[in-house]
């Protein structure tokens, strides 16, 4: 355990002045011989959530609550800090007596290493929560060690969190089902998304105006929900006339047709190592 306080105070760049905080944010339940995290855990959701709150807050002024709360919910959703902790490698410091955790811990952080940019929305795997709420606890100890001071626990645990999602990532990833939304509701068209289950297996159907769209399939409901409306917009895209003209420029930016163009662009200009495009 000494080892890894000392590396995850490397990571963070912040030495702990109770190191039995640090210990415990490293504990799992399963680990019946020191205090667990769970507790830390609980604090830490609740700090980092308004840690957060207050940056967009105070770094997007023009934002509506709606907007700064997507923007949140990116950020600090479960599988958000659950490619954080994958990122730093830090379920390999956390001592547990879980049979069968660790392989669930590496099946997911291989799919992550796949993932071509960041994920808004949900992956292809469902993240381990372990993972999400290691990286609470880690916010919680920092919270308590430096007593109760958001300002400066944003300060340290920014950097843990980078790359922070902005507004014009998620333009370039919009949720998607918003978006299927939006548009038939721009075509005067009712969207209907049907849930039903083929033994462990979720489907989702989408209908159009009662027409089958499309289906997707998982373990999970919602990313079952996500694959057939990612599908349904797909489909979509060659069979819908948008009228463009009566979005407005920011609904344009989150039509089918200048999303696909963009991402492209984007992974072009990230392959060749340009700059990120500008757009005017």
């Amino acid at each position: 355990m000494g080892a890894s306080v000392d590396a995850v105070e490397r990571i963070l760049n912040y030495r702990f002045r109770e190191k039995r905080l640090l210990e415990d944010a490293l504990t799992h339940s399963s680990y019946s011989d020191a205090t667990s995290y769970e507790r830390l855990e609980f604090v830490g959701d609740a700090a980092l959530g308004l840690a957060f709150s207050n940056h967009v807050f105070l770094a997007y002024p023009m934002l509506d609550p709606g907007q700064l709360s997507l923007i949140r919910a990116a950020n600090i959703s479960t599988e958000k800090l659950a490619r954080v902790a994958v990122k730093h490698g830090l379920f390999q410091f956390v001592r547990h007596n879980a049979v069968g955790l660790a392989q669930k811990v590496k099946v997911f952080a291989e799919a992550v290493t796949q993932e071509d940019e960041f994920v808004a929305h949900g992956g292809s795997m469902k993240a381990p929560k372990v993972l999400a709420d290691i990286v609470e606890a880690l916010a919680a100890a920092v919270y308590v060690d430096i007593k109760f001071d958001l300002t400066t626990l944003w300060v340290i645990f920014r950097g843990l969190l980078e790359p922070i999602v902005t507004p014009e990532a998620l333009q370039r990833q919009p949720q998607p089902v918003s978006l299927l939304f939006e548009i038939c509701q721009k075509q005067g068209k009712y969207v209907d998304i049907k849930h039903w289950k083929n033994g462990v297996k979720n489907i989702a159907t989408v209908f159009v105006d009662g027409e089958f769209i499309a289906s997707g399939s998982s373990d999970r409901k919602d990313i079952a929900k996500l694959n057939a409306v990612r599908e349904a917009l797909q489909r979509l895209s060659t069979s819908m006339v948008v009228d463009v003209d009566s979005l407005g420029i920011d609904e344009i930016n989150g039509s089918l047709e200048i999303k696909e163009a963009k991402q492209k662009l984007h992974k072009l200009c990230m392959k060749k190592k340009w700059p990120k495009p500008i757009y005017e």
